[in-house]
């Protein structure tokens, strides 16, 4: 199962530009750091598990004049148990989330910008006791391209609005513990709306988000059915332009 993932929204889209482009035409690195609250839904046919997951992520922005490039990591800090149905026979599941992108982008012009990137992510759900498949996992992850665009504009002196929209096919891959390795495909869609707030601190900024992805994966070989993920992702961050 792929990971469609258009998270990239998650990269490129959590800093859609730059924060400095429209001053300047020069070299700017931002590093970031943020923590999100992650609703999560996991489905697959006649059952599946839902949830809250705490993560936490970082991240580089690297700009010359109009062009931009990103590296972002995010992982679940700890894992969290959630009530499940029909999965490795058991009441509770353990759920695990990770993402790593890299991106690149290209600012069109002051408001609206492109960019492109690669996704890996990952799924984990672990049996626990006093299930006697405690310890046992699903695992679904995925790898592959986006493409996405969105755009950013002023409000009076306090901050800047911004909204993107990915779209990204990916190939996947499902195992269980019956399974030992299943390929497929995903395709799925992330939306994304932010403010980025400006500090008394020079070049220190905060960012405000809300995310959603929708990953759908299919044409698993050994499987019956197909899976489907929704995240909504709430995440607080802080970046700062050096």
């Amino acid at each position: 199962m792929k990971y469609f993932c258009l998270i990239l929204l998650f990269s490129s889209l959590s800093y859609l530009f730059p924060q400095a482009y429209a001053e300047d035409n020069g070299f700017f690195i931002v590093p970031k750091l943020f923590l999100s609250s992650r609703n999560f839904e996991y489905s697959v046919a006649g059952g599946g598990v839902s949830g809250n997951i705490q993560s936490l992520g970082l991240g580089i922005t690297a700009t010359i004049g109009r062009v931009y490039a990103s590296i972002d990591g995010e992982r679940t800090i700890s894992p969290t148990e959630e009530d499940t149905t029909n999965l490795l026979n058991t009441r509770k599941v353990e759920f695990e989330r990770s993402d790593t992108s890299i991106s690149l982008g290209y600012a069109l012009d002051d408001a609206i910008s492109i960019f492109t990137g690669y996704k890996f992510g990952k799924s984990t759900l672990i049996a626990t006791a006093p299930s006697p498949f405690a310890g046992a996992k699903i695992s679904l992850e995925g790898q592959g391209m986006f493409i996405g665009a969105g755009g950013r504009w002023p409000v009076k002196n306090w901050g800047f609005m911004a909204f993107s929209g990915a779209y990204a096919k990916m190939n996947a891959t499902y195992k269980d513990l019956v399974v030992e390795s299943d390929d497929g495909s995903a395709s799925g869609t992330s939306l994304s709306l932010k403010w980025q707030g400006i500090l008394p601190i020079k070049q220190l900024s905060y960012n405000i988000s809300l995310t959603r992805h929708d990953y759908y994966y299919e044409r698993l070989k050994e499987l019956n059915f197909d899976i489907s993920e929704q995240i909504l992702s709430f995440r607080l961050g802080v970046s700062y332009q050096f």
